[in-house]
């Protein structure tokens, strides 16, 4: 079970670690987003510091305005305590997201205030 907490806008975090091409952890607070169909999407200030490789373009649709090609990237998180492969797509934005592809399979309860608990656990 992962555990984050709800901030004051509200959104909710959790941290992960994303391993770099050299194989260490590197923290990232992500925002669950609920909306977003994809794994992972990291701005690409965070990208160039992991040194990751690039695997091709995907299109994203926003909420807002005309689908996107957005360059994706392989890489790993640390998710439990176990490593887990993900399709990282780099973004413009400076917030970090984990999205539904990801978290399938899992219950998410979230203590929607500011403080709140965030819990993820896989279900049975």
């Amino acid at each position: 079970m992962l555990t984050g907490r709800v901030n004051d806008i509200p959104q909710a975090l959790l941290d992960v670690e994303v391993l770099g091409r050299d194989g260490l952890p590197y923290p990232v607070e992500v925002v669950l987003d609920t909306g977003f169909e994809g794994q992972l999407m990291l701005p690409s200030a965070d990208l160039r510091q992991l040194e990751l490789t690039r695997t091709g373009y995907v299109f994203v649709q926003p909420a807002v305005g005309e689908p996107e090609r957005l360059m994706s990237y392989r890489g790993t998180i640390i998710w439990d305590g176990q490593p887990r492969t993900v399709r990282i797509i780099e973004t413009d934005n400076d917030e970090p997201l984990l999205g539904m592809e990801f978290l399938h399979g899992n219950r998410i309860t979230i203590e929607v205030r500011e403080g709140g608990a965030v819990t993820v656990e896989p279900m049975p």
